[in-house]
């Protein structure tokens, strides 16, 4: 091991790297990732490929501090790899670790390693090698790894020879034995959050308690800036966007939306909201309507960011809801006195009240699947479930959406008597449709009609 000064950066080198640092961080970067807080990049020098991995410091104000009195996320991990290495875990090579220290702390901090030759990060499509997936996690238990982030892209395979290679080994930990049996069943878990794994099925259930809980966490990006999304100023308006999403039309929007509406296909002029529809886009803005909505909302959130976040959060889950592209509000002495969201529309949509196709079977599962994935909304009802001209359903409203861990039984019932009486004003329920409907909803979710209505009595 080497250790040496370049560039304001205390380095740790292994031998054979030494000589390639200089070239390795003036390489062209090809960037992978990149947020305020981390920039990952790989870069190739002489037919060889290394990742450098960045954590900026630097870009919060007394986060540089905190690491006088603890270790950076890259000097863990560097310290991990000797560890991993006495116990045989097969583990990407890392071969420098770099600090930059000033008066203020911690500045930055870089992990550099080598490149798995023919290595892939694990997704859906490597479902033959599913099994060796299984078998390695559990070999990580019994040589005492324990890996409390463990997701897919943290695991490399090798198509050809299916050899396997933990990267990213913030979040491990080391054990002095094997460790318990409950640890490398979680670890199952979170890579069963997104890959149909060959286990148990307690594992499959706790899998899907950690996905709603992860899908959860991970909304709160639209509201970051981030590869996706970021924040833009437009005169007194601040917008969260969609980055990818940026047309002239979504610019225009976002530039004067009061006239966006003035100009738009009106699609509903109430008291709490007014939308409009034009060039493919539909923008709702939250009127002014109660004086304690504002002091709420100056710690919740405006109802613009709020429906953004929402929605995002239907997507990440891949529940059809139409796609948010932006979040704008305007605040006077930090009160959010008016707020806006954007979205891409619904072509040819008709609401359940009056579609024509297998009402009772198509919204079962649809609501089975709401339900199953934690939400509940206090405002279903037929005009806010839209049916695409392909006969996809898309939930829209979110003003009422909520989202619970557990939902309870009376909560999903409440939700079912208020679309049953949408359904009945649009002359849509029938005796017929009723059973229809709680057969497939309560076989999806695996309930009982008496789990949701235990007062009523069931007969077709």
């Amino acid at each position: 091991m080497i250790q040496r000064t370049h560039n304001q950066f205390r380095w740790q080198l292994a031998d054979d790297f030494a000589p390639l640092l200089e070239a390795v961080l003036s390489a062209p970067p090809q960037i992978v990732k990149e947020s305020d807080a981390k920039l990952v990049a790989r870069h190739e020098v002489n037919g060889r490929s290394f990742y450098v991995k960045r954590y900026r410091h630097s870009a919060f104000p007394f986060r540089p501090l905190k690491f006088i009195l603890k270790k950076s996320q890259a000097a863990q991990e560097w310290r991990l790899v000797a560890e991993m290495e006495e116990r045989r875990v097969p583990i990407v090579r890392h071969v420098a670790l770099g600090e930059r220290w000033t008066t203020r702390g911690l500045m930055e901090s870089v992990l550099v390693t080598e490149a798995f030759d023919g290595g892939a990060p694990l997704d859906e499509s490597h479902h033959a090698h599913f099994p060796r997936v299984v078998e390695f996690v559990r070999e990580l238990a019994l040589t005492g790894v324990a890996h409390f982030d463990l997701h897919p892209s943290n695991l490399l395979v090798n198509l050809q020879s299916g050899e396997i290679r933990l990267v990213d080994l913030h979040g491990a930990k080391v054990f002095e034995n094997e460790v318990p049996t409950e640890c490398g069943d979680i670890m199952l878990a979170q890579l069963c959050v997104t890959l149909p794994l060959p286990v148990s099925h307690e594992v499959r259930e706790t899998a899907k308690a950690l996905r709603r809980d992860q899908f959860a966490e991970r909304s709160k990006r639209c509201l970051k800036t981030n590869r996706d999304f970021g924040i833009r100023k437009s005169g007194p308006l601040r917008w969260h966007v969609r980055s990818a999403s940026l047309t002239p039309e979504v610019e225009a929007a976002m530039r004067d939306p009061n006239e966006f509406l003035t100009r738009a296909k009106v699609l509903k002029a109430g008291r709490s909201a007014t939308v409009g529809a034009a060039h493919g886009l539909v923008l709702k803005r939250y009127n002014f309507k109660k004086p304690l909505n504002l002091l709420k909302d100056l710690f919740r959130g405006s109802r613009g960011r709020r429906g953004f976040r929402k929605a995002y959060h239907l997507e990440l889950c891949g529940f059809p809801t139409p796609r948010v592209i932006a979040a704008g509000e305007r605040r006077v002495l930090g009160f959010p006195i008016r707020s806006y969201v954007l979205m891409a529309e619904v072509r040819d949509a008709v609401d359940a009240g009056r579609w024509s196709g297998e009402t009772p079977h198509t919204l079962a599962h649809f609501i089975a699947r709401l339900h199953e994935e934690g939400f509940t909304h206090r405002d279903l009802k037929q005009t806010n479930i839209l049916f695409d001209r392909d006969g996809g359903p898309h939930l829209i409203d979110l003003d009422g959406l909520e989202f619970t861990d557990v939902l309870k039984a009376s909560k999903a019932a409440a939700d079912l008597r208020r679309l049953a009486k949408g359904m009945d004003d649009a002359g849509k329920l029938t005796r017929r449709n009723v059973f229809t409907f709680l057969r497939i909803y309560c076989r999806e979710r695996k309930l009982r009609p008496r789990n949701l209505f235990p007062r009523e009595r069931f007969r077709p």
